[in-house]
């Protein structure tokens, strides 16, 4: 079962995603901003971060990509969950994740992303 760390400063979207994952047998961490996105990386190593982008800035959502991405112990996936997706394009940032979708979105389909 994979180890999941969800990020969204929306605490209430947080809070349902984090049931709804759980709900399905995955062990899930979160944090609503950089600073405990950060530490739960650190200490929960995931095999796969679904993250909001803005937090509550777009430079907060890229640097928290380019950080797991550099750290050498991580392989799992990137999901972005944004309102915002535009904010990716032509980033560097949009090659270093898997997976973009756009709030909202199924639970179904995070799910299989999550899965796949």
């Amino acid at each position: 079962m994979p180890r999941v760390l969800l990020i969204d400063d929306d605490r209430e979207q947080l809070d349902v995603r984090a049931l709804v994952i759980s709900h399905y047998q995955h062990i899930v961490d979160t944090a609503s901003n950089p600073a405990d996105a950060k530490r739960a990386f650190e200490a929960n190593h995931p095999d796969c971060i679904a993250m909001d982008l803005r937090l509550p800035t777009v430079d907060d959502g890229l640097d928290l990509i380019r950080t797991f991405r550099a750290a050498p112990a991580f392989a799992g996936k990137i999901i972005v969950l944004s309102g915002f997706p535009q904010d990716l394009k032509d980033r560097p940032e949009a090659a270093m994740v898997d997976t973009v979708l756009t709030k909202p979105t199924r639970s179904e389909i995070l799910l299989a992303c999550i899965e796949g």
